[in-house]
Parts: C-alpha cells; sequence; structure tokens
C-alpha cells in the first residue's frame, strides 16, 4: 500500500475525497487528512507520504506552495491538485513545479480513479527500479572483499589483464585514488612462534584468526591500505598501497615505515613474534602487471618461493574447479616465466606436481573428462623437456582439451567438491577445522572454497563447521556423563568458555541451560 494525504478547507470535498473511492483497491492508505497546506508542511517535516491530494486554493498555504515545497526540497512524493475551472491558469503554474495532475471540481470519479490507477503504476515501477538498484548496490557492497581478495591475487600473479580492467576495479575499490601515483608494496609477514602462539596463546580456532587478521587490516587508516592476498600456516602476504600522498617524505620510505608499524601493531594486538620480508616496492599500480621477473633472481629465500609457488598452484586448481579455464592457464603461464631461469630438474618436478593435482582435481569435478586426459599426463615425457616453450607447448595441449570439454557444455560438479569438504568436516569434528586446511585437502585456495561454499549451501564455511559442531554437541550433552568441559574438549575447542559462547549463539542457551530445558537432564553434570 502506498500512503496518501489529502487536504481541503472545505470539509464536505474532504469527506468527499476520502469517500469517494475504494482507496485501498487502489493500492493506498490515507495517511492524513488536513484543513489546510500549513499542516502539510509540518507533516512533511517527519514524514513524507507518496501522494499528495490537494485544494490548489486553501486559506494560508495552497497547493502551488505544497508543489513548490516539494519540488524545492527534492521530496520523493507526487502532488494531484484539485481545482476549479476558473483556477485553470494557476494550476499550470502547479504543472510548473512537478504536479502530477490537477483534477476540476465538481471530481469526476473516473478522472480521480484514473488519475490514481496511472499513479500506481508509476510508483510501483519506481519501487521495483528502487529495489533492483539495492539490490545490485548490496550485491556490490558484499562483492567487494571477495573482489579485492581477487584482484590483487591476480594482480601480483600477473592475470589482472589489460590496464583499463585495472583502473575499473581500482575505480571502485579506491574512487579518488590517482592510479598513476599510487606506490604499491608487496611483502610476506612470517610468525615466528607460530604452532605455539595457536596452541597457547590465541584462544579461539584457526579460522577466527584469519578472520580477525582480516578485520584488523581493514581498519587501518593511515597512510597506506592493506589487503591480505594469501595465508598459508605462518606466512601472510600482504600487498598494500599507498593511499595518501603528501609529497613530504620518499614514497619507498614511507612504504618500509608503514610495513614496520604494521607488523609492530599485529605483534602488540595479537601477542606473537614476527617478522617481514619486503619482495617488491612498485611505483604505481600498473607495473606490478609489467614486472615478471624470475623468482630465482628476485633473492627471495627458500621458504618464500615455496610458499609463492604453493600458493599459485593452488590458484591454478581453484580457477580449474570453477571452470575458469582461461585465467587458470594465464596463471601457469605466468610462472613458466618466473621459473624460465630455474634448474630444469626443479622447474620440471613442479610442473609434474602441478598436472599431477589437475588430475586429482578434475576427477573430483568431471570424471568423464579425467577419463578422457588420461593419455594426456604423460610425467615421463615431461621430466625429458629442456625448455620452458616445450613445457608450455605440452601442457597447453591440456588446458586447450579442457576448455573444449567447457564449449561442449560438460559442466563440472562444484557439488562433489562441496561434498568432500562437508565429509571432511564431519570426519574432524574432534578437531579445531580450519578452512585453510580443508581447501588443502580440495587442493585449492582457502578464499575459493569460501566463495563456493557460501554459493553452495547458503551460509560460509565457519557458519557450517559451527552448527555442525553444535549438533554433536547436543548429541553428547544427552549423556549425563560428560560435563560441559569434556564435551568442549571432544569437539576441538581449546576452553569451554570459548564453546558456551558459540553454544549460546546457536540455540539461545547455555550447556547447562539446554541440558535442563530442552533435554531435561537435571543432576550436578556441569
Amino acid at each position: 500500500m502506498y500512503q496518501l494525504i489529502i487536504a481541503d478547507d472545505e470539509k464536505i470535498i474532504r469527506e468527499g475525497l476520502k469517500n469517494v473511492v475504494d482507496w485501498k483497491t487502489l493500492g493506498f492508505d490515507i495517511a492524513e487528512i488536513f484543513t489546510d497546506g500549513q499542516e502539510i508542511i509540518e507533516y512533511l517535516e517527519y514524514a513524507v507520504p507518496d501522494v499528495i491530494l490537494t485544494d490548489i486554493k486553501m486559506s494560508h498555504i495552497s497547493g502551488i506552495d505544497i508543489a513548490k515545497h516539494v519540488f524545492d526540497h527534492k521530496l520523493p512524493c507526487k502532488v494531484v491538485l484539485v481545482s476549479g475551472y476558473q483556477e485553470f491558469e494557476l494550476a499550470l503554474s502547479g504543472i510548473k513545479y512537478g504536479a502530477e495532475d490537477y483534477l476540476l471540481k465538481p471530481i469526476d470519479v473516473d478522472n480521480l480513479t484514473q488519475t490514481f490507477h496511472k499513479l500506481k503504476e508509476e510508483l510501483d515501477q519506481k519501487r521495483q527500479q528502487d529495489l533492483k538498484a539495492q539490490e545490485e548496490k548490496d550485491r556490490m557492497q558484499e562483492a567487494i572483499p571477495l573482489l579485492e581478495e581477487r584482484f590483487f591475487s591476480d594482480l601480483i600473479l600477473g592475470v589482472a589483464g589489460s590496464e583499463d580492467y585495472i583502473k575499473s576495479r581500482m575505480s571502485l575499490l579506491y574512487p579518488q585514488m590517482d592510479m598513476n601515483h599510487c606506490h604499491c608494496l608487496l611483502a610476506d609477514i612470517y610468525i615466528k612462534n607460530y604452532q605455539d602462539f595457536m596452541e597457547n596463546i590465541w584462544q579461539y580456532n584457526y579460522d577466527q584468526f584469519e578472520i580477525n587478521i582480516l578485520h584488523f587490516l581493514q581498519i587501518w587508516h593511515r597512510e597506506m591500505s592493506f589487503h591480505l592476498v594469501f595465508k598459508s600456516a605462518e606466512v601472510l602476504e600482504i600487498f598494500g598501497i599507498l593511499v595518501k600522498q603528501t609529497g613530504e617524505s620518499d614514497p619507498r620510505e614511507v612504504c618500509r615505515r608503514e610495513m614496520d608499524s604494521l607488523v609492530q601493531e599485529l605483534m602488540s594486538s595479537f601477542k606473537f613474534q614476527a617478522d617481514y620480508e619486503m619482495k617488491q616496492i612498485y611505483p604505481n599500480i600498473f607495473e606490478i602487471n609489467h614486472i615478471q621477473e624470475s623468482l630465482f633472481s628476485q633473492g627471495y629465500s627458500e621458504e618464500s618461493l615455496k610458499q609463492h609457488l604453493q600458493e599459485q598452484k593452488k590458484l591454478i586448481m581453484s580457477n580449474i574447479s570453477l571452470g575458469n579455464m582461461v585465467t587458470a592457464q594465464k596463471i601457469f603461464h605466468s610462472i613458466m616465466e618466473e621459473l624460465s631461469t630455474a634448474p630444469s630438474i626443479f622447474r620440471n618436478n613442479f610442473v609434474i606436481e602441478i598436472l599431477s593435482t589437475m588430475n586429482a582435481v578434475i576427477k573430483e569435478v568431471n570424471v568423464k573428462l579425467s577419463d578422457s586426459l588420461r593419455n594426456y599426463f604423460n610425467y615421463s615425457l615431461v621430466l625429458s623437456f629442456q625448455g620452458t616453450e616445450e613445457i608450455k607447448a605440452y601442457c597447453d595441449r591440456i588446458f586447450d582439451r579442457i576448455k573444449l570439454a567447457e564449449e561442449k557444455k560438460e559442466y563440472y560438479d562444484t557439488t562433489a567438491l562441496i561434498s568432500k569438504a562437508k565429509r571432511y568436516i564431519i570426519d574432524n569434528l574432534d578437531k579445531d577445522i580450519s578452512q585453510e586446511e580443508t581447501a588443502n585437502q580440495l587442493f585449492i585456495c582457502s578464499s575459493y572454497l569460501s566463495r563456493l561454499f557460501k554459493k553452495q549451501t547458503g551460509e560460509n564455511f565457519t557458519q557450517y563447521v559451527t552448527k555442525m559442531k553444535m549438533e554433536k554437541a547436543v548429541e553428547l550433552l544427552k549423556n549425563p556423563q560428560y560435563k560441559t568441559y569434556q564435551v568442549s574438549e571432544a569437539l576441538g575447542y581449546k576452553t569451554p568458555r570459548y564453546f558456551s559462547r558459540l553454544f549460546r549463539m546457536q540455540t539461545g542457551m547455555n550447556p547447562s541451560e539446554y541440558r535442563g530445558k530442552v533435554l531435561n537432564i537435571g543432576g550436578v553434570a556441569d
């Protein structure tokens, strides 16, 4: 129903306008009835109806004044004027202020009904447009974190695409930024005491740690903005972009200073010990796409090198799982460029590792395609290759075969991946199940698992794990022999307090209350 207010200084006309038609059938509720335009002006201070039906001439404030007020204040409501024949010229001036229509006295019911039918259609159309616009805005707001994550990952791998594509993405993320003068950095943060920290200091689960790191970076508002590109155990790969260009300091020094501050703040807030390795500082966002040096000539530490390659391999598998073969192939070519000066035995063995994992992933999502590719995976032949061009040509045949399956609509069954993830969760409810470890079981990136999980199930990974654990908790609570802390331990939680908090969030009660009120189990079990 749309809200309608009526105004006329003659009671008989007010009553007539109120009762002459069935407003509810037309789609309108009468919110208020007024005797003068002044009352409407006051009403508009705290409420805006959808339509104002008002006499053009009233004692103090006229219908024309109302139309002008609505027009000047850009209020989202429509004005319909009621006038006598002799007020025709006055009615035309009301149209100038955006009045939708004018009705001549005495009111013709058919004309009134026709006018409000038309208004209802216009309001319906506007409501649909507003709804679509809001949905689009909500989708954009929801997509921005995923856009950030994927965009910066693709960017540092050299597969983000053209400068126009980079500009379009950056304009969404940083609309006020001068993209030609925005220094960026790529760095790895190493948590030195990671295992001890996770086991003895961090009181929550593994995934909550990554979530808190992401939140920390989101609220970091200094000279640089930071994004978590990858996380794997103790390594956090960070992308930073200089958002404040003061011109007073050397931007490269600002980048180093900001990374020093970031690491210090992380250590202070999370109580772990960490150090970082600055991989690269770029003069602007576009240079990242242009620089494609060999990994073996960049001075990477051995640990950083392994981490970098493994993350790229997981990105290939993630894109294959989702059917993004063009992107997967680009990432593979990027790896080959980076390994151009590597010893052939190292390079070829890593390619075999990629192909064997690819074979396993394809088997999970498309058994028919996996069978057709069996003859393509000749690892002995790969070991014999001397150069990257031979390897690229050989592997491109595999990518082309998979892309052909796409063109033939041999779709991937991504539900199989989620089913495997769910099986892994159910089989490991007694452990601290992390999204990262589950993704590793599927050979894909944690972020891709998160996206795919939400799409397939309607809930995120952590919500699903918590739900499954709480269902298991209810089973265990039915046994009076188990105390709350024992149930907590049996589900892999570090503290009974954290377990109780999650249980209350899921059920509205703590475990003891649930036992007494729902399971009707008394006693002193807790």
